[in-house]
């Protein structure tokens, strides 16, 4: 018996189930190259992106540090600043309760001008 079906160019289709395969085969190692670089980009761009996460993370440590600094100095001052004060005060009382009476006076003044 004869065969009826027999495809009329046996060795075109034996060639283009050839080509289809090597072309899948392409199309996947191409997408595999692909996924792959985008991992190394991925990659690269963490790894910077880290890089410049420590880099403002160390500039931010170093602005605090002076922030400290430029505190402790402001409070150092300050806390002279009082004790020489109040050794004034406690080495001219009398002159300091004159000039407190002085001025309560002069504001008392001030304020009853204005409301009337």
């Amino acid at each position: 018996m004869e065969n009826t079906f027999s495809p009329p160019f046996p060795d075109a289709v034996k060639n283009a189930g050839r080509d289809a395969q090597k072309l899948g085969k392409d199309v996947k190692n191409d997408f595999a190259d692909a996924v792959s670089r985008g991992r190394d980009i991925a990659g690269d761009f963490a790894s910077e992106a880290r890089g410049a996460a420590d880099d403002l993370s160390q500039r931010g440590r170093a602005v605090a540090e002076r922030a400290r600094g430029y505190a402790r100095e402001g409070r150092d001052r300050l806390s002279n600043a009082a004790e020489r004060v109040s050794g004034y005060a406690d080495d001219n009382t009398a002159l300091v309760a004159v000039a407190a009476f002085g001025i309560g006076l002069l504001l008392g003044h001030v304020v009853t001008r204005r409301s009337n």
